[in-house]
């Protein structure tokens, strides 16, 4: 079709005005790159167009579809929403630049913005270009892409490759490499969620092996709390709680599951098998323990024990819970929007939906508990979680039942009803309106999400179900896994809507990158240590993360990685490092859960009162993973550090910057005594107070102190003793039995405790560099 010359003339004039932004650099027009419809106009019409003209006919106006060519270019009467080489007879362009309230899209009702200067000129550049449309680029197959060589010396493997490409590109230098004690403790609260011990910073900083590095890797994928530490991960994603939830929020036994987790990933479970256990651990063939206790992640839903309440509402709202948790979790997609009308961005329908739903209204509910697996501490575990859970049964039949076992716990587990309920698609998402005309549902997944299920007479199940998402042609499930990892290592995904790469998810920063580590992945076996050793083992990872100034103005967040990032740790790590510092951690890996001490009155605001008695002995300084979690009024300490209340899944943590975080460092119960006992170690550790406080910062911070830091801290310890001299009373409310029976002055013992109180409360401490 010919270019007009009014258009041209528009052109000409919006390539002189516009300047685009692109990975963080200006440039002018003249030398944008090529449109790339994923990357440049796919992200403008998903936030701006598909809510009314998208995929959802039902909603649809104007019978304009513009998430297809076939829908944008379909003739409306004389006119198109897109002809392809023309903008100025395009009706998407003339609505967008439209300055008649009456007819601009989007209109102000909807109130997003107008589409910016740059914005329009990337539409109008797309239009004259043919308007090409291009899949969702999280739906294509994993591209073949080999790391970019590269001679320079910097580039440890793979991922360096594609990183310094990009670096090279915008003329940017990465940064040099982190110090060996920013890196010892960075690597070790990234692979165990514990700083460094005394022992273990001592021995990496005096090995001058050229392999130092990747030795201690290993040692730290070896380790049992590697297990802790990413098992607690994995838990937010299978909204783990100790409890039922709702009003009454009654306790439930769920810590056997979290046993399984950790032994799972301490021996490298591949992540596919580590998949279908959890989803169908029940229909493989003789089930052992382990693996029928793997399938409790599906029954982490919440249950309604109020008088009154509807048993089946509140079952369909337990298998929504487990459509939309397998959802986010393995394919990041927000399938729960699709489950009241066709999703209005990305391509599910709502039958699709329910035809997913499928999958999960099979399982037995009775009275909301279903199926129970016995089991004792240590089970799942030690040898007894590879024993067979079921007696030899007919084919078909295997894992419909489980044994009665021996053994202080019944955990809840997914069984399959003898005879499958009929799943109908509900009308509004409203479980009282099937819709029986459509007629009963086979399950399935979504059309847009390659492979497709393998044809059958039988209908397919969830043992199928987790085949297919584990499929190596299935794309989403490695690129989603792959990028929640690298997010856990750099603070962002490179796809930074780790939790959506649906129409509106963000475009990867690396895509190839992203790729590449994908099929490794795939190639590796799904070896999740492998892949931690690939990221821990690059240059890019162990670059500084000291803020560069040179880069305030080209990427100033940090989108091309020529730094790595400070993140800030979850409450639960705080808490144990805290407790490593002190020398009070309990290392005892699994078992049931636990009640460290909380302020008094957590519980005055909720319908029913809890159980809540501090424990004593080691179960008092167990790790924060295994504190026992209520979801209607969870442990403040975690909460305070944005631990969310697991109603529903949590694929990514917020992290916020509070006083209130300052305040229950200092003043926290927990952290009292844990600064009580650092105090104690600081008191043995010499009697000359600048060893003292030597001894309490190597202890916190991982490295010595600065001739700065300390004398500040020198100086504060000498003022709080003198003030504490002063006022003894006060001095002794800070101290414990132990500190009071010791030979130190009390006042001494107290400025101890208020030193050890302000390194807790640094940054620092809290924060991985």
């Amino acid at each position: 079709m010919m270019v007009s010359a009014k258009s041209a003339l528009r052109t000409a004039a919006a390539t002189l005005a516009v300047f685009t932004v692109w990975g963080g650099q200006q440039t002018s027009a003249a030398a944008e790159p090529a449109i790339d419809f994923n990357r440049d106009i796919r992200p403008i019409l998903s936030n701006n167009c598909f809510q009314c003209h998208g995929p959802d006919s039902a909603e649809r106006e104007a019978d304009l579809r513009l998430d297809s060519f076939a829908g944008a270019t379909s003739d409306l009467g004389g006119y198109a929403g897109v002809a392809p080489g023309d903008p100025d007879a395009s009706e998407l362009l003339r609505r967008v630049t439209s300055t008649d309230p009456g007819d601009v899209m989007p209109p102000p009702k909807s109130k997003k913005p107008r589409l910016s200067e740059v914005q329009t000129a990337m539409l109008r550049r797309w239009i004259e270009s043919g308007a090409p449309y291009v899949g969702h680029w999280a739906f294509a197959p994993l591209s073949k892409a080999e790391p970019p060589q590269t001679e320079e010396p910097w580039v440890r493997n793979g991922i360096d490759h594609f990183i310094l490409a990009q670096l090279q590109a915008k003329g940017i230098p990465p940064s040099p490499e982190a110090g060996r004690e920013v890196l010892l403790r960075r690597v070790c609260l990234d692979l165990t969620g514990l700083p460094p011990g005394s022992e273990q910073r001592e021995r990496f900083l005096a090995d001058e092996r050229p392999d130092a590095w990747e030795r201690l890797v290993e040692e730290l994928l070896r380790s049992p709390h590697y297990g802790e530490r990413w098992g607690r991960h994995w838990l937010d994603q299978a909204r783990y709680a100790d409890s039922d939830g709702y009003a009454i929020d009654g306790e439930r036994q769920m810590w056997p599951y979290r046993d399984w987790v950790i032994r799972a990933l301490n021996e490298d479970m591949p992540f596919d098998r580590f998949t279908i256990e959890q989803l169908a651990g029940d229909l493989l063939p003789q089930p052992t323990r382990g693996q029928l206790a793997a399938t409790a992640f599906q029954r982490n839903t919440l249950i309604n024990e109020e008088g009154g309440s509807d048993p089946e509402q509140f079952r369909v709202e337990a298998v929504v819970d487990r459509t939309n948790t397998t959802g986010a979790v393995w394919l990041g997609l927000t399938l729960g929007c699709a489950q009241c009308h066709t999703h209005k961005f990305d391509p599910v329908t709502q039958r699709e939906y329910y035809e997913f739903f499928a999958f999960f209204n099979n399982s037995t509910d009775r009275n909301n508990r279903g199926a129970t697996l016995s089991v004792r501490q240590g089970d799942l575990l030690g040898e007894a979680r590879d024993e067979p859970a079921v007696e030899q049964e007919a084919p078909g039949q295997q894992g419909r039942k489980a044994n009665p076992l021996r053994g202080a716990v019944p955990l809840m587990i997914m069984q399959e009803l003898e005879k499958p309920r009929e799943t109908f698609l509900l009308t509004r998402g409203d479980f009282t309106r099937p819709d029986r005309e459509l007629g009963p549902l086979r399950p399935g997944v979504p059309s847009a999400v390659p492979p497709a299920l393998p044809e059958s007479e039988a209908p397919a199940t969830r043992l199928d179900l987790a085949r297919w998402l584990v499929d190596p042609e299935n794309p989403l499930t490695p690129r989603v896994t792959v990028n929640r990892v690298w997010m856990r290592f750099f603070g962002r995904g490179l796809v930074e809507t780790e939790e959506d790469l649906g129409t509106q998810s963000s475009y990867p920063s690396h895509p190839e990158l992203l790729d590449w580590l994908s099929g490794q992945f795939i190639a590796g076996g799904w070896s999740m240590k492998s892949l931690h050793r690939l990221i821990v083992n690059s240059a890019t990872y162990r670059q500084s993360s000291l803020v560069r100034p040179d880069l305030n103005e080209i990427d100033p967040r940090n989108v091309l990685l020529a730094r790595q990032a400070r993140l800030r740790v979850e409450g639960e790590i705080a808490r144990d490092a805290a407790l490593l510092s002190s020398g009070l951690l309990s290392p005892e890996i699994g078992g049931p859960s636990v009640r460290p001490p909380q302020p008094d009155g957590v519980y005055a605001f909720t319908q029913r009162a809890k159980n809540w008695k501090a424990d004593t002995g080691p179960d008092r300084y167990r790790r924060g993973l295994y504190t026992f979690f209520y979801r209607s009024a969870p442990y403040p300490l975690f909460t305070t550090f944005d631990a969310p209340d697991f109603q529903t899944v949590c694929t990514r943590r917020a992290r916020s910057n509070t006083p209130l975080q300052a305040l229950t460092m200092a003043n926290d119960p927990a952290f009292m005594e844990c600064a009580q006992a650092l105090a104690g170690r600081m008191a043995e550790s010499s009697a000359a107070l600048p060893e003292q406080v030597r001894f309490g910062f190597v202890a916190t911070q991982g490295r010595a102190p600065g001739a700065r830091e300390a004398e500040l801290l020198i100086r504060y310890a000498e003022e709080q003793a003198e003030s504490f001299g002063a006022e003894p009373e006060a001095g002794m409310a800070l101290l414990d039995e132990k500190l009071r029976a010791s030979e130190l002055a009390p006042e001494r013992a107290a400025a101890l405790v208020c030193v050890a109180r302000a390194l807790f409360n640094t940054d620092s401490f809290i924060t991985r560099e």
